[in-house]
């Protein structure tokens, strides 16, 4: 009986982290991507959560564009931070972004909070965003070709 009052405190304690951890990662992100054309393609979307933007992401998700030529995705279960963007436009379903001379994109493109690159990716610092209520929107518009 005495090694179990003496286990009870870290059994509480362990249980309270393990509460505290579950809390922390409930905040849901939902990103909508405009400016597709209707009914064509695919849109490929990267979460990033830290500087190792446009190399790890966090997460990664396909989805079709609908007839307004918009594509939306939640990401849940995700805990309070900075994140950042990339989306790339599809249209001919090839599952990578087509580039043509010099590396540039031949296809749309874009980033959170509607950030531009030069020669390459927007940075980090220009894409990311805070997350740090329960649902939080953004809304992206595609750029670029065509």
């Amino acid at each position: 009986m005495a090694a179990m009052k003496k286990r009870l405190p870290i059994l509480l304690c362990l249980l309270t982290l393990g509460v505290v951890q579950a809390q922390e990662a409930t905040l849901s992100l939902t990103v909508t991507v405009e400016d597709a054309q209707p009914n064509i393609g695919q849109i490929l979307i990267s979460l990033f959560d830290s500087e190792n933007y446009m190399q790890a992401p966090t997460a990664q998700q396909t989805g079709t564009v609908d007839d307004d030529g918009r594509c939306a995705f939640v990401f849940q279960g995700l805990a309070a931070g900075e994140y950042a963007v990339s989306v790339i436009y599809d249209e001919d379903m090839d599952g990578e972004l087509d580039t043509g001379l010099f590396r540039i994109p031949t296809e749309k493109i874009g980033f959170s909070n509607n950030a531009k690159g030069r020669f390459g990716p927007a940075s980090y610092e220009d894409a990311k965003f805070p997350l740090s209520s329960t649902n939080t929107a953004i809304t992206i518009n595609l750029v670029g070709a065509r």
